[in-house]
């Protein structure tokens, strides 16, 4: 993000392209990342996602199987999701999210004819790295403020791109959305843990890998079962592709679906 000096020669050329008539940026200038995002949550279009996480319990660092799907948008936000899981069963659990509804594929222990089960399931709707989310301009400028350095970087889906990279705290995250219940990230005594983050955004300014590392303090529900060190790691690393890709993700049919009361589990 720019320097206050940063600021000054930005408002400097301005009024002297104002003065000469020359314009202050080209007409084809790429936006800023978190313009480029807004710009892409339109109904109809999603982005697809390739997400490895890494977890810590207490017993060393655990890498999982991938999640990999679409992710869909309309208004100005993520409304729906169709990811496949690959940690719950050897060709992955699909699952779908619509609003508060869920959708999961799995034929077995439904009744004849069923192939999904339904369920109200507290869906993540969301584009980004754990408490790094693209989608809400806040937190995304938040993020953004604390870039500490960037460097040209690798080819993730067909663009060159450049890596910002940084560290934020819980107590910057909560105070970008102060209306949400962001639970242990607004108790003082965790306001200063942090998140390092590193984003790698393309020459369209869309970012093409988002990833993030955390530690979240053991609960008290839970004591003991980080193995004595306290608090749970996690790593998520996502790779974004296809921007604007049609997603129109709609429920199963009716007449295919089983509520969790009717399935044998």
């Amino acid at each position: 993000m720019p320097s206050r000096g940063g600021t000054a020669i930005a408002v400097l050329t301005l009024a002297a392209s104002a003065l000469t008539g020359a314009p202050a940026a080209s007409a084809g200038a790429a936006p800023d990342p978190v313009t480029a995002i807004q710009r892409q949550l339109v109904k109809g279009h999603g982005v697809r996602i390739d997400q490895r996480d890494t977890f810590n319990s207490g017993f060393g660092w655990d890498l999982l199987k991938p999640v990999k799907g679409v992710i869909g948008f309309g208004n100005g936000k993520v409304v729906a999701t169709d990811l496949r899981d690959y940690n719950s069963a050897k060709r992955g659990t699909r699952n779908l999210c619509i609003g508060k509804r869920g959708w999961q594929y799995d034929p077995k222990g439904l009744p004849k004819g069923k192939t999904w089960v339904t369920y109200k399931w507290p869906c993540e709707l969301a584009v980004g790295s754990g408490f790094i989310r693209l989608d809400e301009p806040a937190t995304f400028k938040a993020v953004l403020a604390t870039t500490t350095s960037q460097r040209p970087a690798g080819t993730y889906d067909g663009t060159r791109t450049t890596l910002y990279q940084g560290t934020i705290t819980f107590g910057q995250l909560h105070d970008a959305h102060p209306a949400k219940d962001f639970g242990f990230l607004s108790k003082p005594e965790y306001t200063d843990w942090t998140v390092s983050w590193r984003l790698w955004i393309g020459e369209d300014r869309l970012v093409r890998r988002a990833w993030s590392k955390w530690r979240e303090p053991e609960a008290e529900t839970m004591k003991g079962a980080s193995n004595g060190q306290g608090w749970f790691g996690f790593v998520y690393d996502v790779h974004l592709s296809d921007w604007g890709v049609k997603a129109d993700i709609q429920p199963p049919p009716r007449d295919r679906t089983a509520t969790i009361a009717e399935s044998k589990r």
